[in-house]
């Protein structure tokens, strides 16, 4: 059964009994954390097995778009009528489990891991959080057929908000007074964080900014018991996080709905 997080004795707790490591986990308790369920565009709720009343996994509303933590108790045909009538326009979660839905398409991409810090990091370079239109700019200059970011008021309020409420971090190397390399948290939990938005100006990428950013902000990460993921295109960037010592550890995959 769906029950809604308005309804379920205690939706944090219920998910972390279960997992607040899994990313898809962590995306919803972040978003959670973020924005509470009395708001309009967001909706939260807990899936429970209809017997014994036991939480097997959770959904998240964003607008239009969800998360769905699953798990090999979830009823992914109860999963998937739902989400055909939730007025859904995409949805992300783990690859391993396939929702029963119609027309659209779906995309997939490798989940990396990394719990371990790195070492020898270099401590000339000067790191510290940008101005979020500064980040933006760098981000759209850097995007591709993989990422294409919203527009800037969506996106400024959104990181704005987090930041305020330190349910994210982002870091940029400067050069010039400006940031040259950005990386930030999509979602963090208390034993997990997601990775993205990870650029870097290709008129700097010779000098190992962007690997430079990426081990900054997962050793501090680390250093609070947090385990680093990522989710990867298919077949993007595979020799830059597999130098960085990133594991593959599932798939994600994302769904796109025609409405």
């Amino acid at each position: 059964m769906i029950v809604s997080a308005n309804e379920a004795s205690d939706f944090l707790k219920s998910i972390t009994g279960l997992s607040d490591c899994d990313p898809f986990a962590c995306r919803i308790i972040s978003l959670y954390n973020s924005y509470n369920p009395e708001l309009a565009f967001v909706d939260y709720w807990m899936t429970a097995d209809d017997v014994s009343g036991k939480c097997t996994g959770a959904i998240a509303r964003n607008g239009s778009n969800f998360i769905l933590f699953l798990t090999d108790n979830s009823d992914l045909d109860e999963i998937s009528s739902f989400m055909r009538v939730a007025g859904a326009s995409g949805a992300i979660s783990n690859g391993k489990y396939s929702l029963k839905v119609f027309g659209g398409k779906c995309v997939t991409g490798s989940v990396l891991v990394r719990k371990e810090p790195f070492e020898n990091l270099n401590d000339n370079l000067k790191i510290a959080t940008p101005k979020i239109k500064d980040a933006y700019n760098l981000i759209v200059k850097c995007a591709d057929e993989n990422f294409t970011p919203p527009p800037f008021e969506i996106f400024y309020v959104d990181i704005n908000h987090k930041l305020r409420h330190n349910t994210m971090r982002m870091y940029g190397i400067f050069e010039n007074e400006s940031p040259v390399a950005v990386a930030m948290t999509v979602a963090e939990s208390d034993n997990g964080a997601v990775l993205g938005a990870v650029a870097s100006s290709p008129e700097y990428r010779s000098h190992g900014y962007g690997s430079s950013i990426v081990k900054y902000i997962t050793n501090r990460l680390v250093a609070e018991n947090k385990a680093v993921y990522l989710h990867r295109a298919k077949n993007a960037n595979v020799s830059f996080y597999n130098n960085l010592g990133f594991k593959e550890t599932g798939i994600w995959k994302e769904y796109f709905f025609e409405r």
